[in-house]
């Protein structure tokens, strides 16, 4: 569910805590590959979440797969699927109020609420969410939470992994997938999603993995 900014700003802060003397290339290019895959059901690991409707890795089993710290590219997938579980899990499930009675989506802090189809919405159709996701995107690069220079070391083909689910990919590289992303202007309004709660979350969410790694 994170964008690609997330997992990107994720792993800067996984990085930085975590171990520098690390391959930065490869542990960086498995944190963008699970989404490169030709079926990211698969490459995910997905699994049923708490609220009906989403969807997050089974993190059992893709601890048991991808958990090998003598291996950058297979932690940084790990990393990858980390966040995916903990975003949703334990920061945007709680972050809203999830009215099934009504099919509305509410946001406690100032009230705002939505229809669910609106709120999932592509962000063609004004989708809330992925308005939101926009509106943050760069912000974290200006506060520095992505780092240009990372992602000039990084090729715009990604290297193998030897596993196939992750090396059958799309056409679309993770570079034109970004420029696309930072081509789009959305104003911050925080309507949606609170920029502060959000990279607090990322940045806690980091320093638990780095602990785990212990």
């Amino acid at each position: 569910m994170p964008g690609i900014m997330y997992h990107l700003s994720f792993a800067e802060e996984v990085y930085r805590l975590a171990n520098p003397e690390m391959d930065k290339v490869a542990f960086f290019s498995g944190n963008l590959i699970p989404d490169l895959a030709t079926d990211k059901k698969l490459s995910h690991h997905r699994a049923s979440a708490s609220v009906n409707g989403f969807f997050i890795p089974d993190m059992k089993f893709v601890k048991s797969k991808l958990f090998d710290l003598g291996n950058p590219i297979k932690l940084g997938i790990f990393c990858h699927l980390y966040l995916d579980y903990r975003f949703i899990e334990d920061y945007l499930i709680p972050e809203f109020i999830w009215d099934k009675e009504n099919m509305r989506v509410i946001n406690p802090r100032n009230g705002n609420s939505w229809p669910v189809a609106e709120f999932f919405a592509k962000p063609a159709q004004g989708g809330i969410l992925y308005n939101g996701y926009t509106q943050i995107n760069k912000r974290l690069l200006e506060d520095g939470h992505v780092n240009f220079d990372t992602l000039k070391m990084l090729p715009e083909i990604l290297p193998d992994t030897g596993i196939p689910v992750y090396d059958s990919r799309r056409e679309k590289t993770w570079r034109e997938e970004l420029n696309g992303y930072l081509s789009e202007d959305a104003p911050y309004t925080g309507e949606a999603l609170d920029y502060d709660r959000l990279w607090k979350a990322i940045s806690t969410f980091a320093t638990q993995f780095v602990e785990e790694l212990a």
